[in-house]
């Protein structure tokens, strides 16, 4: 494996399939499914996403939809820090 997920990437995910499997499971599945091709993308290549020294230094974004996959380059791959909805006002998150 190319990737990692941190706890709070995992619970993000869940959530997420929570949401959208309120209306279709399938879809919830789907994208779920996608969001973990590019996490192994993002392994194999982790200088895709943009690097986001403005949240916290070493992350790095990937847009998959609506969302954002926030990560950090590991040796190996990369360590998957959250996946936020890309509405969300990300940067006052990190202020806290």
């Amino acid at each position: 494996m190319t990737y990692r997920l941190t706890t709070r990437a995992r619970r993000d995910i869940l959530g997420i399939w929570v949401n959208i499997a309120e209306n279709n499971q399938s879809a919830a599945d789907r994208f779920v499914d996608l969001l973990t091709h590019r996490f192994a993308l993002l392994g194999k290549n982790p200088y895709l996403g943009r690097a986001r020294e403005d949240l916290r230094p070493g992350y790095r974004s990937f847009p998959v939809g609506q969302y954002l996959i926030l990560y950090r380059i590991a040796d190996p791959g990369v360590r998957i820090m959250q996946v936020l909805h890309g509405r969300r006002d990300i940067a006052t998150l990190f202020e806290q």
